[in-house]
């Protein structure tokens, strides 16, 4: 008996204005607020599914889902 092959697809929502965004603020100091907490620091990459911010030189990889908003930081 042969098996049927199945195929899986991962999706996650994406938001291309929110993207074009980020890429603004990409390399300055920004104020993300998580779902759970905000977080300060440089805005160092940014994906169609996260963003990579560094404080004190660590970096923290933040699910874009998470977000809740980002502005800029002096």
């Amino acid at each position: 008996m042969e098996q049927e092959r199945q195929s899986v697809q991962f999706t996650h929502p994406f938001d291309p204005y929110f993207y074009r965004s980020l890429n603004h603020l990409q390399g300055k100091n920004v104020a993300i607020q998580t779902v759970r907490n905000p977080i300060q620091g440089i805005l160092k990459t940014i994906t169609p599914d996260h963003v990579v911010l560094e404080v004190s030189g660590v970096n923290f990889y933040i699910r874009n889902q998470m977000i809740v908003w980002v502005t800029r930081a002096k």
